[in-house]
């Protein structure tokens, strides 16, 4: 993992570089030399593998829908000529000539998904035990609880790398005079115009959707046709804005145990598009990449048992990455 992106990581995770044995009761960035495998890891990745997507898995794919690639693989940087049209009849052939002969310049990109993972020392002493035996099946716990933590970061990386591409708005006054509705139509509609298509996602942090709410419940809209609006739900926003779907971005992080609790986005809003095409050259603004890794799996679970402390460790491979940033807006409500 590169410098940059491991300082990413510690930042939003909270975890910190230790020595390559972990501590007890602490979590620390895992790496190769701690990736072990065996039967009971098996056991625990069938585990993961058969839980049902939970809330940390649909936020995420509800924002950045995965695609299945090799860990590494080629995806097509568009050049702003998907919606290249012809206005002066140049595509009709005369007899005797050729037909009108064109080119995308688009350039085929390299890129290779990034090994992320955590790993947890479990001190024995803490376990539930009956007859001095250690009630089997803590494994999965500790090891669901170590996903959800990944799905987090993974989610939060993913909103930096958009605003990092977005174009911004500047700042919205949204109170009982204004129509924090019509920003975002017009935000969806210069993603339109600058993508070539509807955009599939419009997203809003927490903050921004009660300064919407606030907005139209204000004692000035009292009896006013648009105070209804403070009731849409995400379906019906998406409909009135004419976008694939609204997704209320509500998740909390926290960098270090003690620290403050923030907003995983805030008081932001953007719309971009990000489909789950397997094809090179989707035109989305931001993919996420996901590799198999030892198993077939997305996640994988490694397992180092010791006498009086057992060492688990979730990992996966992804990257986030932007093939057409042309069209990711921003607007920030004040």
């Amino acid at each position: 993992m590169k410098d940059t992106h491991l300082n990413l990581f510690l930042a939003l995770t909270g975890a910190t570089i230790m020595s390559e044995t972990p501590v007890l009761g602490h979590i620390t960035v895992s790496n190769a030399t701690q990736n072990y495998a065996g039967s009971l890891a098996q056991d625990v990745q069938g585990y993961l593998a058969g839980l049902p997507a939970g809330d940390e898995q649909k936020a995420l794919d509800a924002l950045f829908p995965g695609i299945q690639t090799n860990d590494f693989f080629q995806f097509a940087k568009a050049d702003d000529e998907a919606f290249l049209t012809e206005a002066d009849g140049s595509d009709i052939r005369l007899q005797g000539a050729s037909f009108k002969r064109v080119q995308y310049k688009g350039t085929t990109v390299t890129a290779a998904t990034q090994q992320k993972g955590l790993t947890m020392r479990v001190d024995h002493k803490t376990l539930p035990k009956i007859g001095g035996v250690i009630v089997p099946g803590w494994e999965n716990r500790f090891a669901a609880a170590l996903k959800n933590r990944l799905l987090r970061v993974d989610r939060a990386r993913g909103i930096l790398v958009l605003d990092a591409a977005s174009t911004t708005g500047g700042s919205k006054t949204w109170d009982g005079t204004t129509n924090p509705d019509g920003d975002l139509r017009a935000m969806v509609q210069l993603t339109r115009v600058a993508n070539g298509q509807m955009p599939t996602h419009c997203i809003l942090g927490n903050a921004a959707q009660q300064k919407r709410c606030d907005s139209y419940e204000a004692p000035a809209r009292v009896n006013h046709s648009m105070q209804n609006h403070a009731s849409y739900s995400m379906e019906e926003l998406a409909a009135y804005l004419n976008v694939g779907k609204v997704v209320l971005e509500a998740g909390i992080k926290q960098t270090l145990k003690g620290a403050t609790k923030t907003d995983v986005m805030g008081l932001l809003a953007y719309s971009y598009t990000s489909n789950d095409s397997p094809l090179m050259d989707d035109p989305s603004n931001i993919r996420r990449a996901w590799s198999p890794v030892k198993g077939g799996g997305e996640y994988a679970v490694a397992i180092q048992e010791m006498s009086v402390y057992t060492d688990i460790t979730v990992w996966h491979e992804s990257l986030f990455f932007t093939p057409y940033t042309a069209g990711i807006r921003k607007i920030v409500p004040a």
